[in-house]
């Protein structure tokens, strides 16, 4: 039977979810949760297991059952453990580790950078986090106790329900600067569900036309600090045009320019975005009559051109003008065009079926070209412009990395708020990613090492107990030089 008032001494072994039951002379302590019947519009105790027993000469006795349980969830010992990736990724962000621990509780914190980091360098589903953190220094400074994969999902649920203090999060990682440099560029990307009960999965439409259940992310992103700075989950059918309005009240940010792709134009998208008062930059097809190629058919163009400037070692010249009460510029990379031009010609020996001289002919003040359409809050220069939309290359390279090497382009998820964390753990592994990605583009090591690259040479990296006190593994003179050409000298 379960006494409803407990002695003094058995008193103080109650605690917060758990209830004492006396038993044939005995008291027993269970472990309970609570859960709200709809059925019976009330909140049902239930019972969830058995933790031990107690007595007023002995306390508390842990059943045979809990004391395993209790060996399971203790952090095993382990003397070597991974270094590299710990020290890689909580430099990368120190920054933004500071302000999230100012913003939310530590130890939430840290079972969120230990899931997103396992994420960034293994790719890990939650069942995975607990080997991954027991053999990783991490567990010496973040949830030094052992982490379960429940405690992962709740972490990611807890992230997930506290979107307000997410958001205020983010608004801190803003450039402070007002500069024509400093404005945030927005696209959106696909992660394709079979969840049955998310709620926010629909079928909709995405570039490769397979019309699956699909959720959307809406990310911008800081041009001034090349990374991504704000994230939003948004149903699976609901256009770019409909959701972007809402991130930018909710962000409540300036400078906010939507960079779209090729085929985005038309009359109506664009009168969708008046309306809402958004700033853009869309590039047109080559083929749209609203383009003006004429200055280009004459054949002393550059004559009357007079206007160009220097990108990645190319000569790009261009001129500006005003079609149906909209502003055009429309760009002319001769590199470029001599490239098409040949490409052109090559095929029209190779497939002379598709392609001919008389549609060469056709194409000849095209090729090369680049036609931009624009409103924007303040005025930019056309190498602004030309450079601004070049910046779009580096969101396409984000949501590649995130779908490709971060494992990402499908969920199987299925609470709505644990898949809000596991894209906020998502958005932090890739802040990661894109951080060691500048770096190594600032260092021209691109061509040479990847930032996966990177992460598996930091994976290498150990530490081991030698007489009860840690110590690096040795590195070979080449990493340690090529980890500090980008900063991270720091693994030595």
């Amino acid at each position: 039977m379960l006494l409803m008032y407990l002695p003094q001494w058995a008193l103080a072994f109650k605690e917060s979810k758990t209830e004492i039951k006396f038993i044939k002379g005995t008291y027993y302590k269970y472990e309970v949760r609570y859960q709200y019947n709809k059925d019976k519009k009330r909140t049902d105790k239930i019972t969830v297991r058995l933790l031990g027993k107690l007595s007023e000469t002995e306390g508390f006795v842990a059943s045979d059952k809990n004391l395993l349980r209790q060996d399971a969830d203790r952090l095993p010992v382990v003397d070597i453990k991974t270094f590299g990736l710990y020290h890689l990724f909580s430099t990368l962000l120190s920054a933004e580790i500071i302000s999230l621990k100012a913003s939310f509780k530590d130890d939430v914190i840290e079972k969120l950078l230990c899931y997103a980091m396992m994420r960034w360098a293994y790719q890990s589903p939650i069942k995975r986090v607990a080997n991954y953190h027991a053999h990783d220094f991490c567990s010496e400074h973040w949830s030094k106790e052992s982490m379960t994969d429940k405690q992962v999902s709740a972490t990611l649920k807890f992230m997930g329900e506290n979107r307000q203090a997410v958001v205020s999060w983010m608004k801190e990682q803003l450039p402070s600067s007002t500069t024509k440099n400093s404005f945030v560029m927005m696209d959106s990307t696909h992660i394709s569900s079979v969840s049955e009960h998310l709620g926010v999965n629909a079928r909709g439409y995405n570039p490769s036309h397979d019309f699956d259940k699909q959720v959307r992310l809406m990310y911008l992103f800081a041009a001034e600090l090349n990374q991504p700075v704000y994230y939003r989950l948004i149903n699976g059918n609901i256009t770019d045009i409909k959701s972007m309005s809402l991130c930018i009240k909710e962000m409540n940010v300036k400078n906010v320019v939507f960079i779209a792709d090729k085929g985005f134009y038309s009359k109506a998208n664009i009168a969708e975005l008046k309306k809402d008062a958004m700033h853009y930059i869309i590039p047109l097809q080559r083929t749209n009559s609203l383009i003006d190629f004429s200055p280009l058919r004459k054949v002393d163009f550059k004559k009357k051109l007079t206007d160009y400037f220097k990108y990645q070692e190319r000569i790009i010249w261009y001129y500006t003008y005003q079609n149906e009460e909209q502003q055009f510029v429309t760009f002319l990379d001769e590199k470029l065009r001599v490239k098409e031009e040949s490409d052109y010609l090559l095929r029209v020996k190779s497939h002379p079926e598709q392609n001919t001289m008389d549609k060469f002919y056709e194409k000849l003040t095209r090729f090369g070209t680049l036609t931009l359409n624009y409103d924007l809050a303040e005025s930019l220069t056309p190498q602004q412009l030309y450079e601004a939309y070049k910046q779009r290359n580096e969101i396409e390279v984000m949501f590649d990395s995130y779908k490709n090497f971060m494992d990402a382009d499908k969920t199987f998820m299925q609470d709505r708020y644990v898949l809000e964390g596991w894209l906020m753990a998502n958005f932090l592994a890739m802040m990661a990613y894109y951080k060691l990605f500048t770096r190594l583009k600032k260092q021209n090591l691109l061509q040479k090492y990847s930032p996966k690259d990177i992460i598996e040479l930091s994976k290498a990296i150990y530490k081991l107990k030698v007489n009860g006190q840690w110590k690096t593994s040795e590195i070979t003179v080449k990493v340690k030089s090529l980890f500090k050409k980008i900063d991270i000298d720091y693994l030595t």
